[in-house]
């Protein structure tokens, strides 16, 4: 379930990793076998290891330490211990599928229980507004919608609340917020460092916010990026970045130094839209048409 699976990959991997499920190397051999003997002896000068199990078991040396062991399983316990694996990639697998789509493709994963999401859209291009609506709608359903409470802040000469202070999450307060971000409008917007600074400080004023995700599309004029990096220290609570559809290094290095000194995390996505080719619906086999990527949120890293 989302809300289950709303955590860090850190804690994911606590709960479910090998490690958690007696699958690590190390515990792995000590089920299948046991270490071979060995000691330091001083008047040799030198370790010495026992002799009473040469040749009668295999012997397995861990790379990471050196270490031997002798091996005693039975191969039923050996074919246990092999499904157990597969089952565990399988797993990995799984979590990384989903890490992957949808909303966690685009925004990462929202693990704290009230956020405020700041929306700097002043470098927009005209045909990015319906994507981004998308990827905030599906963030909000797939997300937020699992959460305690939210706000939404738009970046403006003087910041666009949603809600004055964050409110709880109820199916009524997301659609409230869907419709509100569904009503923005494109504007060529010519956004300061201090429009943006000025939306993170006032995120920060909402004393029950635990974290402000900055979502950021295209690009950060240089002079914002000074501005926001000197003051990042003065925002009161954690921010995480956002990177949609940046068009260059620049922006990727900023908004990852801007995280790390906010002590947040940083994503980033950028649309696909790669000319790939389709079956032609046609009597031929092998007929061919060449068409663009659907735009609906397809995606890949960034410059």
């Amino acid at each position: 379930m989302a809300e289950q699976s709303l955590i860090s990959s850190e804690k994911w991997l606590q709960r479910h990793g090998l490690k958690a499920n007696k699958l690590s190397l190390r515990q792995i051999l000590s089920q299948i076998g046991f270490p071979h003997c060995e000691d330091y002896v001083t008047s040799l000068g030198r370790p010495v290891a026992s002799r009473y199990a040469d040749g009668l078991f295999p012997r397995f040396c861990r790379a990471e330490d050196g270490r031997v062991y002798n091996l005693t399983a039975n191969s039923e316990l050996i074919h246990q211990l092999v499904e157990h694996l597969a089952q565990a990639v399988e797993s990995y697998k799984r979590r990384m599928d989903w890490l992957t789509s949808r909303s966690r493709q685009i925004f990462g994963i929202i693990l704290e229980q009230c956020v405020t999401i700041v929306l700097d859209w002043g470098d927009i291009l005209e045909g990015e507004l319906d994507l981004c609506q998308d990827a905030l709608t599906m963030v909000l359903q797939e997300q937020v919608a699992h959460i305690t409470k939210f706000n939404i802040i738009w970046v403006s000469q003087v910041p666009v609340k949603w809600k004055e202070r964050a409110t709880p999450v109820t199916p009524q307060s997301i659609a409230a917020a869907i419709s509100w971000v569904g009503n923005l409008t494109f504007e060529s917007l010519t956004v300061s460092g201090m429009s943006r600074l000025d939306a993170l400080l006032e995120a920060g004023k909402d004393e029950t916010t635990e974290s402000i995700y900055y979502f950021v599309v295209g690009e950060v004029s240089e002079e914002s990026k000074e501005l926001l990096l000197e003051m990042a220290l003065q925002i009161p609570c954690l921010v995480h970045t956002v990177s949609f559809n940046a068009r260059g290094e620049g922006t990727i290095a900023f908004l990852k130094e801007l995280s790390a000194r906010a002590h947040g995390r940083f994503h980033a996505f950028a649309e696909r839209t790669e000319c790939v080719e389709f079956p032609a619906f046609s009597v031929k086999d092998d007929d061919y048409v060449t068409s663009w990527n659907s735009r609906k949120l397809k995606g890949k890293l960034p410059p």
